[in-house]
């Protein structure tokens, strides 16, 4: 016990030592990890439940492990001071988990990952408009190429050759979900200025599971053991992979870090194949290489920039 007491010891030393935008990278990319095996999860329970029974029960496991840590870091100060940011990401995050979850079940799962990155470029839109982040041409230029990736990835001219009516309607959900989450995200920017993430995210699990009930409650169906315990599983990752997530965007700016999402990619695929037998093709392989350039460059550019600034001497 000691000896894994002091590796962890040492583990949060060596975080603390990095600079912030990698303290965010490293917190987003544990983020995905969970969010990826969540959404495996809620695929193989949708083979049978209605998406709404899912969601109900993992939010009542979210509030139970979220409630306490609220509870405790509260010191007596429980309000939502921004009610007003808290009801739209509250909205936004009900149609998105609706939206995206239903998506997850009918499509394969690499397919939903990858259409649930064009919220890269409503993130950066909204981030743009609405934070007033400054994006620089060559932060431009690393996002797009990591799009272009997916499309490679999506094959836009097969999903839509059919033409308009042809279009899978799953397809489209999927974007939709994507863009109230890149919305989610940039109202969390500005939300996290007055209010906790822990107050945040567990009163948005009981607001959201509130909501459901009525729609879960006319699809319920009876569940085994197994399938509770893997409802409590996904309630278990969906609330620190949101905490985690929370607090990379304290630490980072949402354009910054959006390149980084394009790593779920890869771990989704992984886990489609080992779950589903869903192995990735050739251009997903492309699209992969095409993302990781883009991630990589990311990540090395912001570096250089952090490390500039500190090496810039303070101005009077």
């Amino acid at each position: 016990m000691t000896s894994i007491r002091n590796t962890f010891l040492k583990a949060f030393t060596v975080f603390d030592a990095m600079p912030d935008f990698l303290q965010a990278v490293l917190v987003m990319f544990i983020a995905m990890i969970g969010f990826t095996l969540q959404a495996g999860i809620v695929k193989e329970l949708g083979q049978s439940l209605h998406v709404s029974q899912i969601i109900v029960i993992r939010q009542a496991w979210m509030i139970l492990f979220l409630l306490p840590p609220m509870l405790k870091s509260a010191h007596g100060d429980l309000k939502i001071h921004r009610k007003d940011l808290f009801f739209w990401r509250a909205l936004f995050t009900y149609v998105s988990i609706l939206a995206g979850f239903t998506a997850i079940i009918q499509l394969p799962l690499a397919t939903s990952t990858t259409i649930s990155f064009t919220r890269t470029f409503f993130l950066t839109i909204f981030a743009v408009l609405f934070l007033k982040e400054a994006v620089g041409m060559r932060r431009i230029g690393a996002l797009v190429t990591g799009f272009i990736g997916v499309l490679i990835i999506a094959r836009p001219t097969e999903l839509f050759a059919a033409g308009l009516g042809g279009i899978d309607q799953n397809l489209l959900l999927a974007l939709v979900g994507a863009a109230l989450v890149a919305g989610n995200q940039t109202i969390v920017r500005i939300h996290l200025r007055f209010d906790r993430p822990t107050i945040i995210v567990t009163y948005q699990a009981i607001v959201i599971g509130l909501a459901l009930i009525p729609l879960a409650w006319i699809n319920w169906k009876p569940m085994t053991l197994s399938q509770f315990g893997l409802m409590a599983l996904i309630g278990i990752l969906a609330s620190y992979a949101q905490w985690l997530m929370l607090h990379s965007f304290k630490r980072a700016e949402a354009t910054a870090l959006a390149p980084f999402d394009y790593l779920r990619l890869v771990l989704s695929a992984a886990l489609g194949w080992y779950m589903f037998n869903e192995w990735p093709d050739a251009y997903t392989w492309l699209g992969a290489i095409i993302i990781f350039a883009s991630t990589f460059y990311i990540m090395r550019r912001e570096a250089k920039l952090g490390k500039a600034r500190k090496l810039q001497p303070p101005t009077h």
